[in-house]
């Protein structure tokens, strides 16, 4: 070899390596390094080394231990002013994000992350029996919103983030409470779809389209020139996407308004009135069987306020059910498989309510059940599933509701999510109505 070709091949290379050893040099900091802070700089590199990645969507949450009210669920809410909190060197929380996905990263806020340090760790896997631990990292304690924490990239279905208490940023010994407000993952993959957030029409914000959902709702003002419609798309001139009205359904960008009153009309086969969404499949009705396979609905959702019945002596609405057929091949009368009640007084707007569950699987099997500890105005995660025969509700991450459907048949279901106006059959129109606000929709059949 000549010597100028040496002299050449030792500068492309020389110019080469001084190009890949920062890359090289982080690469190892995050294996080697993982219990150091990562800078404001850092972060921004991280960031960009994923810059394809996309929110994953998680399927359900659980922690080891909690402090009532703090309960898992609320770091999925999208808020800083709700948190799990859970006491002790260990106590962990646990994401399933429904199948296994390729992580990236993942953001976490920490309850008062401004003023503290967070010792925690990061496991993950494809059985929760089966973690490995994949990152150790203490917090910036400079902010109380995301910090974002990179992952070496692999692929599972389970995270676990595993506290190790906090030291406050004035200094002083480590304090055993690990608190989260906020956790999402990144990546590609996962079986939950995410919906987008943000938008002008409640279409954007539910990320929903006629290919999924189904909206059901009223023209006209409030009262007799009102004029309901199974498929909102059946009114004349009205576009699914740009679907907005101010007495009915509506949105401020990160909420989308079920608004619907008691005295207006209803279904041919129910004179409860409704605003809300019913499942579709690939722009078809949507029928599933409740005896194969899991079938999930999640969503966020507040109850701003309840309607009055027809007897003035009370208020209830339905904001998630699981539908069946009015007749199943075993001519049982199946129809409300589930429904998910908020029940108090007539027109309440805040305080206290209880959490009712009616439909056939309480009220032919033994009645309606209800649940105190809840309220109007607050935040809660639902999750509804149907598997294997068995109903079950969580709240915030708890399961509050199992039961088995007792009947051979289990088919024809759907979901429906909204405000679905109950006990006010034949009443008249007061201007009495029933508010419900929902967010972060999602179904998922496995």
């Amino acid at each position: 070899m000549k010597k100028n070709e040496l002299m050449t091949i030792v500068s492309v290379t020389g110019n080469l390596l001084s190009k890949l050893l920062p890359v090289f040099l982080l690469a190892y900091c995050l294996g080697s390094c993982s219990n150091e802070q990562v800078n404001d700089n850092e972060e921004q590199v991280l960031t960009k080394l994923s810059a394809n990645s996309t929110k994953i969507g998680i399927s359900s949450v659980s922690a080891s231990t909690s402090q009532s009210p703090n309960v898992s669920g609320n770091t999925l809410d999208g808020s800083t002013s709700s948190r799990w909190s859970g006491f002790g060197d260990g106590a962990s929380i646990t994401y399933d994000l429904g199948s296994s996905a390729n992580l990236d990263y993942v953001k976490i806020a920490f309850y008062k992350g401004d003023s503290r340090k967070t010792k925690f760790e990061v496991w993950v896997g494809n059985s929760t029996s089966n973690l490995t631990k994949i990152k150790s990292k203490t917090s910036a304690g400079s902010t109380s919103d995301f910090e974002t924490f990179d992952l070496p990239n692999t692929n599972a279905r389970y995270i676990r983030v595993i506290g190790k208490g906090y030291i406050l940023n004035s200094g002083g010994s480590t304090t055993f409470w690990n608190s989260i407000t906020k956790f999402e993952a990144w990546g590609s993959g996962g079986s939950v779809v995410v919906p987008p957030t943000g938008g002008d029409y409640p279409a954007d914000v539910l990320g929903i389209n006629s290919n999924t959902w189904k909206i059901n709702s009223f023209t006209g003002s409030p009262g007799s020139s009102a004029t309901y419609y199974d498929d909102i798309t059946d009114a004349s001139g009205i576009s699914y996407n740009t679907y907005s009205d101010d007495n009915y359904f509506n949105t401020d960008g990160e909420w989308v308004f079920f608004k619907c009153y008691r005295g207006l009309g209803g279904s041919a086969n129910s004179q409860n009135p409704r605003v809300e969404l019913r499942e579709m499949n690939n722009g078809n009705l949507a029928s599933w069987s409740g005896d194969s396979g899991t079938h999930t609905m999640e969503w966020t959702v507040q109850v701003n306020q309840l309607p009055q019945d027809t007897d003035g002596d009370g208020g209830v609405l339905c904001f998630g059910q699981i539908h069946g057929p009015s007749t199943n091949s075993d001519g049982v009368e199946v129809d409300d498989v589930v429904r998910v009640q908020f029940i108090g007084d007539e027109n309440q707007s805040s305080g206290s309510v209880s959490l009712k569950i009616s439909g056939y699987v309480t009220e032919k099997q033994g009645g309606s059940q209800t649940f105190s500890g809840y309220s109007l105005d607050t935040t809660y995660n639902c999750k509804l599933v149907y598997s294997g025969g068995y109903i079950e509700l969580y709240m915030n991450g708890s399961s509050v509701f199992r039961k088995e459907m007792e009947v051979d048949d289990l088919s024809e279901n759907y979901f429906k999510v909204g405000n679905y106006l109950q006990s006010v059959k034949g009443a008249s129109y007061t201007g009495s109505y029933g508010l419900v606000r929902i967010k972060n929709l999602s179904v998922n059949h496995n």
